[in-house]
């Protein structure tokens, strides 16, 4: 579908042509102050605003995803769920990335971004389960000059 707003026409119609187009399809945020025109889809048919629309989204999530994972990391009272939710976001990104814009992106960066998300999560797993022996070996270290006591 194609929809043309001719503004030099005093009838102001909009005119209607059936065109398939494929590309990828957003829905943009339409807060924008003395904004006329309301868009519930966009279709992005560039691949260069295809490739920019969606290394923002992906970066914008793996920032979020990395600032909880710094909390947990330096957080003593973080849990396991709370590690199983990060672990859980990363999946989900990734699913995102497979399911969604494997077709928008070219196969390098497909691949590096894949690998990436990868390296995260096993760097994730490996400083929480230092963190957590760490941890261990210090309350060790206490009861055993806690528990021997004199008479």
């Amino acid at each position: 579908m194609k929809y043309v707003i001719d503004k030099n026409n005093d009838d102001k119609k909009l005119t209607y042509y059936n065109v398939s187009m494929k590309g990828l399809e957003v829905s943009p945020i339409n807060e924008v102050p003395n904004q006329k025109i309301i868009a519930g889809k966009v279709l992005l048919i560039d691949e260069y605003l295809q490739d920019s629309f969606i290394k923002q989204r992906i970066n914008k999530k793996l920032d979020k995803i990395i600032k909880f994972m710094m909390r947990i990391l330096n957080d003593d009272d973080s849990s396991e769920e709370d590690t199983g939710m990060v672990l859980d976001e990363i999946n989900r990104l990734k699913g995102i990335v497979v399911n969604k814009y494997r077709h928008y992106m070219k196969d390098a960066e497909y691949k590096s971004l894949l690998t990436k998300l990868i390296l995260i999560e096993e760097e994730f797993k490996k400083s929480y389960n230092e963190k957590i022996y760490m941890n261990m070996r210090s309350n060790i270290y206490e009861e055993e000059i806690s528990s021997y006591r004199g008479r």
